[in-house]
């Protein structure tokens, strides 16, 4: 019984200087990363927010601990100006207008831009439609661009 313990006990022994050896020693990897741009792609000018002039924030009409962020006067205004009282609806607002605001989309064929405020609008009452309204546009929409919609689409610009 002696003779099988120490023969386990021979046998289950490491070879630590083998192993230094053999095995290399990784490397941890360096992780470049590219700093972000802090400069916006334009100024946002009135014109492409869709609100002219800023209003004095009131904090009782937004929801509580809610920070507009860049541009909280001009969402003020528009949140006044759309009517709206829901912290997710506001929320959605803010976030496209402020997106839209330093970055305008552009509508190439009428060579217009589309305001920030008209966007965002329109983003929230998408939101506010039932699943099966949002179905039913979705499959009731043509996939090719009739001649009537590009006539009621360049009217707005």
């Amino acid at each position: 019984m002696n003779e099988t313990k120490s023969s386990k006990s021979s046998h289950l022994k490491r070879k630590t200087s083998v192993a230094k050896d053999t095995v290399p020693v990784k490397k941890g990897k360096e992780l470049v990363l590219a700093m972000p741009s802090t400069s916006k792609a334009f100024p946002p000018e009135f014109n492409r927010m869709g609100i002219k002039e800023p209003i004095e924030i009131d904090y009782s009409r937004i929801p509580k601990g809610f920070k507009l962020g860049e541009l909280a006067g001009y969402k003020f205004a528009g949140i006044v100006q759309a009517n709206l009282y829901d912290k997710y609806e506001i929320q959605i607002y803010c976030r496209l207008f402020e997106h839209f605001a330093w970055y305008p989309f552009y509508i190439f064929p009428e060579e217009c831009y589309v305001s920030a405020h008209d966007l965002a609008v329109s983003q929230v009452e998408y939101y506010r439609l039932s699943p099966y309204e949002k179905l039913r546009m979705s499959l009731s929409r043509p996939n090719s661009i009739s001649d009537e919609d590009e006539e009621s689409s360049t009217s707005s610009c």
